[in-house]
């Protein structure tokens, strides 16, 4: 397993990664955590017209991947309102077609968290970051 410092391959990866998301989905602010279970945050800027009082965000972390969710009035918690599923790490284009999809009032996703792994383990998740953490941060789907 790739140590996860904050500076190693693993680390630089995922901002890498979450960076080019970020970048497709002109996201105003995000920020993640690289500890065991990774986990990010990213502010969306519209509103979902079915909660116009609440601000939109995705989630990330390493055992689910995406979230989309709403801010509850306190800002405090979000609202989980749909997984993206499939794999923890999918291409930056798969990511800005899900909120595409969840801004064009569908219900993508599905509505269970997917559990597709399990944070900590040995099963290419370190070394699929950072392929990211070389500067390859626009890989074509199924290359991530």
């Amino acid at each position: 397993m790739i140590e996860r410092d904050g500076l190693g391959a693993t680390a630089r990866g995922l901002r890498h990664y979450l960076l080019a998301v970020a970048k497709k989905l002109d996201a105003p602010a995000w920020f993640c955590e690289v500890d065991v279970p990774a986990s990010a945050y990213l502010a969306l800027e519209g509103r979902l017209t079915r909660f116009p009082d609440h601000e939109t965000a995705l989630l990330w972390d390493e055992r689910d991947g995406w979230a989309a969710a709403v801010e509850t009035a306190t800002g405090e918690d979000v609202v989980i309102l749909a997984y993206l599923g499939g794999d923890v790490l999918p291409a930056p284009d798969t990511v800005v077609k899900f909120v595409g999809d969840l801004y064009g009032e569908g219900y993508p996703g599905q509505p269970d968290p997917p559990d597709i792994r399990r944070p900590g383990t040995s099963d290419g998740f370190d070394e699929r970051l950072a392929v990211y953490a070389a500067g390859n941060v626009c890989l074509p789907e199924g290359q991530a």
